[in-house]
């Protein structure tokens, strides 16, 4: 039976959070950046408390960066960025642990929050057989700063997965997160393994 390899991105192959060093990527100069960050930091001080929801917080992040950005233009951003920057941010212990998969010919499958713009580039060249990320609407064109369908996030993994290979691929697999926010991923899975943030290596849970 065909074995299925499930990765979270921010934390897990990356040492830290993606989508604030796009948005600073997109940002003519950083002075830019921080001066449109000031006014989210209630935002994030919100999530980070508990007190605003992931899907809420990032509609209001990237709005404030991308709003009516042309698509056309963020995906040109966005590949520029998989480039160029990304390669910067990766940890050598998740990637590491998709090198295995890739070499045992599993179907490696990256599952993310995160908006999909840079990991869709990102993902085709480092071999994963389908990318599974947050989709954000457009409007004529141009992003709305509002997400399309369904946030990336806790239980929707689960689903979306489900949607794109049925459930029968739980059967066999294994997940790996760097979040206890994964638990439904990680617990669905045959085999599911948390990354010990001391240690900097996955612990089967």
């Amino acid at each position: 039976m065909q074995k299925y390899a499930f990765f979270d991105f921010d934390g897990t192959l990356t040492c830290t959070d993606s989508v604030l060093p796009f948005l600073k990527f997109c940002c003519k100069n950083n002075f830019l950046f921080y001066i449109k960050l000031i006014p989210l930091l209630p935002t994030l001080v919100g999530y980070l408390a508990g007190l605003v929801s992931n899907a809420s917080a990032k509609e209001r992040v990237i709005d404030a960066y991308l709003h009516n950005w042309r698509v056309a233009d963020v995906e040109a951003k966005a590949a520029e960025f998989a480039e160029h920057e990304l390669p910067n941010l990766l940890f050598s212990e998740g990637m590491f642990q998709l090198s295995q998969h890739k070499a045992q010919g599993d179907i490696c499958v990256l599952v993310s929050a995160s908006p999909g713009w840079y990991l869709q580039h990102w993902g085709k060249q480092h071999g994963f057989d389908a990318i599974i990320a947050t989709k954000m609407a457009t409007l004529s064109g141009c992003l709305t700063g509002k997400i399309d369908g369904e946030n990336c996030h806790d239980f929707a993994k689960v689903r979306r997965i489900n949607a794109l290979f049925g459930e029968n691929c739980w059967q066999n697999s294994i997940a790996y997160s760097d979040s206890r926010v994964d638990l439904p991923m990680l617990q669905r899975a045959s085999e599911g393994f948390l990354l010990n943030k001391q240690t900097k290596k996955f612990e089967k849970i």
